[in-house]
């Protein structure tokens, strides 16, 4: 049943209302006493704090240095903003070494580079826009100021009252997008600051102030402060009028101070109790219920949580079309995840259809690698993909002529190297399906051995993916259970001194001690065919 509906924009209007009257009583009787010479002391102060403040929280974001370098070849792609997919591939993004981002980043692909700019742009759109809001500047902004290429714009915050809203699930950071790549045109005389800073006098100017680009009459100022670090030839930049607080505050500020302090706390508490009750508190319920499920697929969790939220304005409207959402994204991602598991499968049947000796080898490996990663303690989501990768391993069986696959005998030297072919078309073949990429890590590498002697690419150790090590244990375990045309399968003290004595040369220590576990579990030898 859906909640009646009420307005939320004329409930917030009165509490700001409220707010307002009481704010503007206590403002002008305490701003009736402060002054312009008081004010104006603190001028350079306060816009060196700003600056220092925002340049703070941007130098702590890893990878600043590289995004100023990448942003300006890929402007386009990355004004266009996220999309929903985009912020559930960036939670699988690999960890950004914070010490050295660049090395990380430089081993990522196109698509990763992109989605780590476009939230490195994110980020600056969130934090500078808000910043623009608190404080009533002209303009702030970040700008290239190297030789090169003086002048360009790589963020400048606008007025947006959307920027306090960064816990509504349905942001778009694509909004302000359009100014990325705009440029400022450089007087240098009339920016001494700049001078001393291209020539890299970062300490000698911390902050300087110079007159405004926009506007040459009255007070208007321009303050600078120096992004450091390696590579970069940045400012940031706020533009701000005076001429407001010398009409307004000529003779103010003295003793009213604690009065206009003591009503704006009143006032401030006052409307973040009602706000929170009316929209911050079901807003961040709906919020963070939207984020579990998507880290968690619990949808019974979902449902109990949103069924909290009893608003009947819009927030409640929303929890129930989330809901609504939630309910269809899980049925829909159920049928998904069974047409997977069934075509797999259907492909692992066709794979082992083709040689009559190891027939259910393609399951059974899948089933081993499953359970070696359940006792390495791998993710439910490593444990899946790993058990589709065990599915399709020998996929390119397919490209090896059923002569070779099906020979009774031991296979000559030219018909063995015509096998150890399988890894490269698994590869190729299982490389178109872009979304699930480790497929094609699987096929290519379960046949690497942890000295360097395998193949197809004789890599060694941790050059070798790790869900593929665990393949290989799963891999030369079914083959030494199950009967082939040469011989019957080997009993389980066998298979384990095997396992056990090529530990640290066919087999990496970890999934091979976790496969002797294992084996010791398995009491009565049900696990071989």
């Amino acid at each position: 049943m859906r909640k009646k509906k009420r307005k939320l924009w004329l409930q917030a209007l009165s509490v700001t209302a409220i707010f307002y009257i009481a704010s503007m009583i206590l403002g002008t009787l305490a701003m009736y006493y402060s002054s312009r010479s008081t004010y104006l002391t603190a001028k350079n102060d306060m816009m060196q704090r700003d600056l220092a403040h925002i340049k703070s929280v941007i130098e702590e974001r890893s990878g600043l240095s590289w995004f100023l370098s990448y942003s300006k070849d890929h402007v386009d792609e990355i004004r266009q903003g996220m999309t929903t997919d985009d912020m559930v591939a960036l939670s699988e993004l690999p960890f950004v070494d914070s010490q050295d981002p660049e090395k990380t980043l430089d081993s990522f692909n196109d698509e990763q580079k992109l989605l780590y700019a476009k939230d490195v742009y994110s980020t600056l759109w969130f934090m500078m826009d808000s910043q623009f809001d608190n404080y009533d500047y002209i303009s702030l902004w970040l700008m290239d100021i190297s030789e090169e290429d003086p002048g360009f714009i790589y963020y400048e915050a606008k007025a947006s009252p959307e920027a306090y809203n960064i816990d509504l699930p349905d942001y778009d950071p694509s909004f302000n997008n359009n100014v990325l790549g705009d440029r400022r045109e450089l007087k240098l005389d009339d920016h001494p600051a700049i001078g001393s800073l291209r020539s890299g006098d970062f300490e000698e100017v911390a902050f300087e102030i110079a007159p405004s680009d926009e506007k040459k009459s009255g007070n208007n100022y321009t303050g600078y402060i120096p992004l450091t670090g390696s590579g970069i030839h940045a400012v940031l930049g706020i533009d701000y009028n005076w001429d407001a607080f010398h009409s307004e505050l000529l003779t103010q500020i003295r003793f009213m101070i604690g009065i206009m302090f003591i009503g704006m706390v009143i006032s401030a508490a006052l409307m973040m109790f009602f706000v929170s009750r009316i929209a911050i508190r079901p807003l961040a319920m709906v919020q963070h219920t939207v984020r579990e499920y998507i880290r968690d697929k619990d949808m019974q969790n979902a449902m109990y949580r949103l069924d909290k939220i009893t608003s009947r304005n819009e927030i409640g409207v929303l929890s129930d079309d989330v809901t609504a959402l939630i309910r269809e994204i899980h049925e829909y991602t159920t049928n998904i995840k069974t047409l997977t598991k069934e075509v797999m499968e259907a492909l692992a049947h066709t794979i082992d259809a083709k040689d009559r000796y190891t027939n259910g080898h393609s399951f059974r490996v899948a089933m081993y690698s499953r359970m070696l990663a359940l006792e390495l303690g791998l993710s439910s989501q490593d444990q899946e993909d790993i058990y589709y990768m065990g599915l399709l391993h020998d996929i390119g069986k397919i490209g090896i002529p059923n002569s070779i696959i099906n020979k009774p005998d031991r296979l000559t030297d030219e018909e063995f190297e015509i096998v150890k072919k399988h890894p490269v078309y698994g590869y190729e073949i299982l490389s178109e399906i872009k979304s699930m990429p480790a497929l094609s890590t699987g096929a290519r590498y379960h046949h690497e051995r942890y000295d360097g002697k395998g193949y197809p690419d004789g890599l060694k150790g941790e050059q070798i993916p790790f869900l593929a090590r665990i393949i290989a244990v799963a891999d030369s375990y079914d083959t030494m259970t199950s009967n082939r045309s040469y011989r019957k399968y080997l009993p389980q003290d066998v298979v384990r001194s095997e396992i056990e004595k090529n530990i640290g040369t066919q087999f990496d220590p970890a999934p091979a001690e976790a496969m002797l576990k294992i084996i010791d579990k398995d009491k009565n030898y049900m696990l071989h065919e």
